[in-house]
């Protein structure tokens, strides 16, 4: 991976049952930013938690705005966090106990 790959925003997803990947994209291809929140939505949906890094806090992703391209971590949006400007950490779900 070159390293302007690495400072793309994107999620690094942690699955025990399908191995870790990462997803990168560039905010300047639409192409990429569709499949990211194509990818986003459909795990929020399947039950991954999601986490975000404001400054020295990490928050989790209550909800995703497909429209706006912002992770939502709170009820205003001055908690809504733009997939373009963050890294994100995904965690499947998984059994155990």
């Amino acid at each position: 991976m070159q390293q302007n790959e690495k400072s793309l925003p994107g999620i690094d997803v942690l699955n025990t049952g399908y191995g870790d990947f990462e997803l990168r994209f560039d905010p300047n291809k639409p192409d990429e930013v569709e499949k990211a929140k194509q990818t986003i939505t459909d795990m929020l949906k399947r039950g991954y938690a999601i986490f975000v890094r404001q400054g020295q806090e990490t928050f989790r992703v209550r909800k995703f705005d497909m429209d706006k391209n912002v992770y939502i971590i709170g009820s205003t949006p001055a908690e809504e966090v733009p997939i373009a400007e963050t890294k994100a950490m995904a965690v499947g779900r998984s059994a155990g106990g």
